[in-house]
């Protein structure tokens, strides 16, 4: 029958690993072989020519404009290899620090530094496994709330006839893009918060629906026999109000005044999973990215515990002079140029001494400023407080001194 259709149509049988539209039209067992294509095209765009000739500042806009944009949309549909991720990050890491064929360059900044936000410190690269789940989640995200497209009928009548995607099944002879998927609906059960109406789609112990940042989750043991599993247990349906006794006996007295503070609408609603971390409750890619980013170094969230280097950086970065003294900067202040002490350090000197004064150690401070050679250029600003900045210990503390 295939070749019956092929010879009709005059068109030839698709084979493995072959793509349509950009994507894999199949994807076996060997994933990361369905993938590679993506790292031959981001080493293609890094081997250009035209990037030999650009500034670090040049190379960045490069890799975010262009190298870190072409995995997106794979990255939308299918999870990819944790150790494909690893392979491109590689590359892009060896090309900003200017790496050229076999000639390697010390990479003086780790790659998980450079994927802070700048005001945290970093350049704001992405990390690429964890803008692939934010990416997969906009797709869980559709299934749950726009359940009128032609992707929503399709994938509830194969995947969850009868339950919703948060209770979907997923076996091991699932499609990739259905593995996919779920992986997605892993950042929205972490991140999401449920919205009561009547209460009955939502678990008490288990789902996110307390209003306390970083703890949307009870934390008050179940007790033995308890048979209050689902919230609309907890409500007074007639009355639409909260069940105080029951509450006050089941809960922490924290928790317990916490939920007896969540407004309920007199009108019976629907329980609705909002996304919390943007004003509209929509979620998005950008505030899903920074959520997992967060999560993993270990930080609540919606923490806003200001970082003491937060305003160094947002004022570095909004300089008015040209991009690549900005980046100088930024690689002072984490002490990451190629003086002396760096290199003695990496075991590529044997000893630290400025090559110009010959008295003391040359670290990054010592080399922008505190150096004798240097002070007939520093002294012509009369203006500054000469005497303020020598008490820095850092460039950083330097930086801060002038900006203050």
């Amino acid at each position: 029958m295939q070749n019956l259709i092929k010879d009709m149509l005059g068109v030839t049988v698709i084979q493995h690993y072959e793509k349509y539209l950009g994507l894999p039209s199949l994807v076996g067992r060997n994933k990361k072989e369905s993938f590679t294509h993506i790292k031959q095209q981001i080493w293609k765009k890094l081997q250009g020519w035209e990037a030999k000739l650009l500034s670090q500042a040049g190379r960045e806009v490069l890799i975010k404009a262009v190298a870190q944009a072409v995995p997106t949309c794979t990255m939308s549909c299918f999870k990819l290899p944790i150790t494909l991720c690893h392979e491109i990050e590689a590359l892009i890491c060896r090309f900003f620090w200017g790496q050229r064929g076999d000639r390697r360059k010390i990479h003086w900044t780790k790659w998980q530094d450079l994927c802070k936000p700048k005001n945290q410190g970093g350049m704001g690269f992405k990390d690429l496994a964890l803008y692939n789940d934010a990416l997969l989640a906009k797709q869980t995200w559709r299934l749950l709330h726009d359940t009128q497209s032609l992707f929503y009928r399709v994938f509830k009548a194969k995947f969850f006839p009868n339950s919703t995607i948060l209770e979907a099944k997923c076996p091991q002879s699932a499609s990739h893009a259905w593995k996919s998927i779920i992986k997605g609906r892993d950042v929205i059960k972490r991140g999401g918060l449920w919205r009561i109406g009547a209460g009955y789609s939502v678990q008490v112990w288990g789902d996110n629906w307390l209003p306390k940042p970083g703890c949307p989750k009870v934390i008050t043991p179940m007790a033995e026999g308890c048979v209050t599993n689902r919230v609309g247990d907890l409500i007074d349906q007639e009355n639409r109000t909260w069940n105080e006794d029951l509450i006050d006996r089941n809960f922490y007295e924290f928790e317990a005044s916490t939920i007896k503070s969540i407004p309920l609408c007199r009108s019976l609603q629907e329980d609705i999973l909002i996304w919390p971390f943007n004003p509209d409750g929509v979620y998005s890619v950008k505030s899903g990215y920074r959520f997992l980013q967060d999560s993993s170094l270990d930080r609540q969230p919606s923490s806003s515990t200001p970082n003491p280097l937060q305003q160094l950086w947002k004022k570095l970065w909004s300089l008015d002079v040209p991009n690549k003294v900005k980046h100088l900067l930024w690689r002072a202040c984490k002490d990451s140029l190629p003086t002396k002490a760096n290199l003695m350090r990496r075991k590529i000197v044997p000893d630290n001494l400025c090559e110009i004064c010959k008295q003391h150690e040359e670290d990054t401070l010592h080399a922008l400023f505190h150096c004798p050679e240097l002070q007939s250029i520093w002294m012509a600003t009369p203006s500054w407080n000469q005497a303020l900045f020598r008490q820095s210990t850092c460039f950083s503390d330097f930086l801060v001194s002038v900006f203050a």
